[in-house]
């Protein structure tokens, strides 16, 4: 196994490329200490490309450097403002600092390169549900389930979307989609009893609205009287 190097002096371009490929090898295997080291070697390049510096971001955060992990995000920005997935890593570690507002732009500007980033559309949903923008949310997860309708992810936190605007029906039926395709989603059916028990509240103030509604259009109108 190739040891990460360590000293001020920089790895050549081929070096420095064998270090990145170590690193995200080391990453998916789960072993992000190990990563870190690699990427970090790779990143000392004077012409690491912005992919690099990006991956170097994620897993910075992974390692809960986050201070690292956004200088890490802003530096591949600066090699290249048009990488769409660089904005939103960069906006997924401003919300982990609660820059929620910042984040949102950052989010904004990746789909404004790529109006169909599925996860950026997502995220920004999210966060926009967060600051009580209901509206803008809803309008993004709507578009982000036209590109993937059968998200689970993105379908379930839809569904909590309408429910917290009190469309419960929409919701629980969004939910059952969930669970006819993964029936032992336990978030699904956390949010199917929820909503269900709602729906069922409603329904019982509804029978009692009617029952007493006879008895409330036969009461006399109290009238005031001037002192």
């Amino acid at each position: 196994m190739v040891e990460p190097q360590s000293g001020a002096e920089s790895a050549s371009a081929a070096e420095a490329a064998v270090m990145h490929g170590l690193a995200v090898s080391a990453f998916q295997r789960g072993k992000v200490e190990t990563a870190l080291k690699f990427m970090s070697r790779a990143c000392a390049h004077p012409d690491a490309p912005a992919v690099w510096h990006r991956n170097h971001a994620e897993i910075l955060d992974q390692c809960g450097n986050t201070d690292a992990a956004e200088a890490a995000a802003r530096l591949a920005l600066s090699h290249d403002p048009n990488y769409a997935e660089a904005w939103e890593t960069l906006g997924t570690i401003l919300v982990q600092r609660g820059k929620y507002a910042e984040s949102c732009a950052c989010y904004e500007k990746a789909i404004e390169i790529e109006p169909n980033f599925v996860q950026a559309l997502n995220n920004l949903a999210v966060i926009l549900d967060r600051l009580g923008r209901s509206q803008a949310a809803e309008a993004r997860y709507r578009h982000v389930l036209r590109l993937m309708p059968e998200n689970t992810e993105i379908q379930l936190n839809f569904a909590t979307l309408l429910g917290q605007l009190g469309d419960y029906q929409k919701a629980l039926e969004i939910v059952c989609e969930v669970l006819d395709r993964s029936p032992n989603s336990t978030r699904a059916q956390s949010i199917a009893l929820e909503f269900t028990h709602e729906l069922r509240r409603q329904a019982a103030l509804e029978r009692k609205r009617k029952k007493l509604a006879p008895y409330a259009s036969s009461m006399p109108v109290s009238q005031s009287r001037s002192l």
